[in-house]
Order: structure tokens, then sequence, then C-alpha cells
């Protein structure tokens, strides 16, 4: 296991790096740009924001997902550099399209990072309206990190007049000390805890307990991952305030709101 190990990092090295300078040079190129995905409001369907994920268009014209870069990304220690360039983007487009509003999640890293917070600040200075249209979302496993920081994150862009979401929640070990002090506006629902959950038990009593604690503490929730009508039927039944998945709309480049 050892021996195979050894001989398989050094290849996954190389391949981290060939992609991170092709990452590298799609920003130089202006080839990084967003998929948009709405999120709606379960009764309404009315979007209530869009998702910015970020894409890739290859030198041959091909668009690659996240899930195809981002990893070799954070290995190269270039993940700094992609979400500084996600906010200046993110604000760009809320400039252009006032009609809108928009979302993006951050790295644990940038949670953390206090020259991102102060380009964000800097971007929202005066600018109120464009404050109450941006959505951060930060993961839960990355919050935890570092729980006092991740608050002191919370707090800034909160008092900035952003809402804030607590994404992937779920996945990490979150106490009811932890939402006290992640003073989030949103909760975002881990994905594994909501596909097939018209066939899962188990998951319906873990979402309504989350619902139930979710209204105490009066945070909104949006279910991420909804697959089918089934689900979404059933979530809208147990009281989620927000669905996002391919059912409700897949990402797409174009800027959906446009049309509506």
């Amino acid at each position: 296991m050892d021996q195979h190990r050894d001989s398989t990092y050094p290849s996954k090295q190389r391949r981290n790096s060939e992609i991170g300078n092709s990452v590298k040079a799609a920003l130089r190129q202006n080839r990084l740009l967003f998929a948009y995905q709405p999120v709606v409001c379960a009764d309404t369907r009315i979007v209530d924001y869009f998702e910015c994920l970020l894409r890739m268009r290859d030198e041959a014209g091909n668009i690659l997902a996240g899930a195809e870069f981002i990893t070799a990304v954070e290995h190269s220690g270039l993940i700094g550099l992609i979400d500084r360039f996600v906010l200046e983007k993110a604000v760009r487009e809320l400039g252009t399209h006032p009609e809108v509003r928009l979302g993006f999640n951050v790295s644990g890293l940038t949670a953390c990072d206090r020259a991102w917070l102060r380009t964000l600040l800097s971007r929202l200075r005066n600018r109120p309206e464009l404050a109450r249209r941006l959505v951060i979302e930060i993961t839960e496993t990355a919050a935890l990190d570092d729980i006092d920081e991740s608050a002191r994150f919370v707090d800034t862009l909160r008092d900035a007049g952003c809402r804030v979401a607590l994404d992937d929640f779920g996945a990490g070990h979150t106490s009811l000390r932890h939402l006290q002090s992640l003073a989030v506006d949103t909760l975002k629902i881990h994905g594994s805890f909501i596909r097939n959950l018209a066939g899962s038990p188990e998951n319906r009593v873990f979402l309504r307990h989350l619902l139930s604690l979710t209204k105490g503490f009066g945070l909104r929730t949006i279910a991420e991952c909804v697959e089918s009508a089934e689900d979404a039927a059933m979530l809208r039944a147990e009281g989620i305030d927000c669905l996002q998945g391919y059912y409700i709309g897949a990402p797409t480049i174009e800027r959906q709101w446009l049309e509506r």
C-alpha cells in the first residue's frame, strides 16, 4: 500500500501542477466564467438568488465544471487568487444588473483572509443596495476549523449588509453553540440528506428535527440537490424555505434573469 501511494503521489503532483497552470492561463486570458444556478422560494418558485458557480473554458472552447479543476487549484496554492477573482466578478455583475441577487461560496482559507475581506468592504463602501443583493456562502466544515475567526468573518459581512449562508450543513459537526456563535442568516442543507428524500425515512426524520431547530433560531433554510418533483413536494410540506438543484434549474452560463 505504501509503495503504491509513493508511486502515485508524484503523478498527482504533476497533474495538479498542470491543471494549476491551465487555470492561471485561463485567468490571464479571461476564460474563467460563471454558471448561474437559481435558488427559489419553495412556495412560490420565485428566484431568491442565483449562485455563481465557477467554470473554465479550455483552449478548445469546452466548458469545464469547477469539480474538474478546483481541487488542483487548492493544492497549487491558487485558491486565494481564484476567490479574489470570484469576488470581483460577482460585484461587477451586481453593479451591471441591479435587478438580480447573487451568491457565491468562499473557501475555508478565504474565510480567515482579512485581505480578501478588506477588498470586499472596499467594493461595497457606500453601496448598501449592492451589499443587500449579495449572499456569501461559507461551508460548515470550513467554519468549524476556526470558529472564532469564522464568527468575526460572518459578523463583518453582516455588518456590511450582506446575507451569509452556512453551506453543506450536516456534513460537519455543528453544535447549538456553533449556531449561536455564527450569526448566519441561512442554512443550506447538505445534498446527501436531500437526494431521494422520499425513499429515506432516516433523512426525513433528520430534516424534520433540523427544521424545528432552525425555526427556533430564526434561520432560513435551503435544500440543495433537489432532483425530483416528489422530493420538492415533500420539502415544501416539511416547511423548507428555498430549493436548489437540477429539478429546480441546472447551472447555465446564460444570465437567466434577463430572460425573466
